[in-house]
């Protein structure tokens, strides 16, 4: 862990994170992979996940060591909230800097554009009764009894994780945030505390200049969608050592089993903590 955490402060992103695959294949040979009664255990005994949970998930089939096939998981995870329940998910559509893919032009096409999010969250945008909501840059995807709700108002509001975007409106349903085989480095959540402060907070984390995405809807039309993006200052961030040093058990908690890692955190208690921080100015970034 001490090693990850040097690693981590001193490579590059890319060269740190093929280093932690190729480290993480090698952990998961280690051990025996997760049955779907111990995958249903972890869902339920560890990470909290109950009938009528709202759940933000975050996931990388390939760092989950289980026999469980990815189709399956979303199953699962629908059964154990049950109806009452929702899963959200994080559904963009590009791997570069948003600024970037703004500049381009491009169109996010709500009904077509794969998330490149990972194959559950992309399993989870063909579910029949998915809605994914119209955000050029920022797309959340949710599915259950309030995934209208958390979804319809993220285009109003050119803040992506601002008060209209679902991360600020599952805090209503009591909402955890999960990591299915990947670690705290994957919170996006820690963003929303950011747009709901906007200039307050201590760190400049949005571009000056307001773009116009476009979006293509269902029915084959074409909006523009105004939008800040990410400034560059969020590329220094150290999120392990926020964790460690700032965050209780009962906000966040980190899990490994078997060679796949797990995480659980409460969407009240961050959104609260991380503000009383950035009242201190201290954040997750590093300069």
């Amino acid at each position: 862990m001490i090693i990850s955490k040097l690693l981590y402060k001193i490579l590059p992103l890319k060269t740190f994170s093929k280093i932690r695959y190729k480290y993480y294949t090698y952990r998961q040979n280690l051990y025996k992979p997760i049955t779907e009664e111990k995958f249903r255990k972890i869902l339920t005994q560890k990470l909290g996940i109950k009938t009528g949970s709202v759940v933000f998930i975050h996931s990388s089939i390939d760092f989950l060591n289980t026999e469980v096939p990815a189709e399956r998981i979303l199953d699962i995870l629908l059964e154990t909230v049950g109806t009452e329940g929702t899963l959200v998910f994080p559904c963009w559509h590009f791997n570069s800097r948003a600024e970037i893919y703004l500049q381009k032009d491009k169109v996010f096409d709500l009904k077509n554009s794969r998330t490149v999010m990972g194959v559950l969250p992309e399993i989870a945008r063909l579910h029949p009764k998915a809605f994914r909501s119209i955000h050029p840059t920022t797309s959340i995807l949710a599915i259950g009894k309030y995934a209208e709700e958390l979804i319809q108002e993220h285009h109003k509001s050119i803040y992506p994780c601002g008060e209209m975007s679902p991360y600020y409106k599952m805090m209503k349903y009591d909402a955890i945030i999960v990591g299915l085989g990947v670690t705290c480095h994957f919170l996006s959540f820690i963003h929303c505390p950011e747009d709901v402060l906007k200039e307050k907070f201590p760190v400049k984390t949005r571009t000056d200049e307001v773009f116009a995405g476009k979006v293509k809807l269902w029915d084959d039309s074409v909006i523009t969608v105004d939008t800040l993006a990410a400034h560059s200052n969020i590329t220094n961030r150290d999120l392990p050592t926020f964790v460690r040093k700032y965050l209780n058990k009962a906000t966040f908690s980190q899990y490994s089993v078997r060679g796949s890692n797990f995480f659980r955190a409460d969407s009240k208690l961050l959104f609260k903590r991380v503000v009383e921080l950035a009242e201190k100015g201290i954040t997750i970034y590093t300069g």
